[in-house]
């Protein structure tokens, strides 16, 4: 087998191919890969990769299944430094929504909300901002950042594209944080009030929503 540090090489290739849009390339060079991986660490990264990879193509169930085994390796640890927990249930959430599973989508959101709160407990991580979580992925906060290559693919994979004429993200430019907070804490007592009676669709966009107000 392989060294860690060496089998990592491969996401070199795989960031040059997701540069090119070749996002098919990019998931055969890292998949080719996995078998020679030896912590859970970094195979759980790998499926999380392909996950948002598929994603990209509009493969949901490709993008919910290596979700799924990111989240299956990532249970077997502890805590991870450098990222969250909570990106691999919001990917997974993302992609259900988009397949029509709303009540699982809304399940994996809130989920990610319980992990992340734990986390930040436990490791006093106040401002969210020493590792990378979903909020910072959203944001684009590790984007000008110099990382190791699996996260610079991380990033890269993952990057959400903002709609041209997106109004929320034009609205967000001229109110203030404290605005942009209120807003974030209507919807998400929206969605909760949806959440406990049933209506799973109406609770998974609420939140949706409030995520672009960040």
């Amino acid at each position: 087998m392989k060294k860690i540090d060496e089998s990592s090489s491969f996401y070199d290739e795989a960031i040059n191919l997701i540069d090119l849009n070749d996002y098919d390339g990019a998931i055969k060079s890292i998949r080719k890969n996995i078998d020679s991986l030896e912590s859970e660490d970094d195979i759980a990264l790998a499926y999380l990769n392909c996950g948002f990879l598929n994603d990209k193509m509009g493969d949901n169930l490709s993008a919910i299944d290596d979700f799924s085994m990111s989240i299956c390796f990532e249970a077997k640890i502890e805590i991870i430094n450098q990222r969250s927990k909570d990106i691999s249930y919001n990917g997974r959430s993302n992609s259900r929504y988009k397949n029509g599973d709303y009540q699982g989508a809304i399940e994996d959101k809130r989920k990610a909300r319980e992990i992340r709160l734990l986390e930040i407990d436990k490791t006093k991580d106040i401002n969210n901002n020493t590792k990378i979580d979903y909020k910072n992925i959203l944001l684009g906060t590790f984007l000008k950042i110099d990382l190791e290559p699996k996260y610079n693919a991380l990033i890269k994979g993952s990057e959400i594209r903002k709609n041209k004429y997106d109004l929320i993200s034009d609205y967000k430019k001229v109110i203030t944080n404290k605005i942009k907070e209120e807003v974030i804490n209507k919807l998400e007592i929206i969605s909760e009030s949806k959440y406990e009676i049933g209506d799973y669709k109406g609770s998974i966009k609420a939140i949706r929503r409030a995520e672009k107000y960040y």
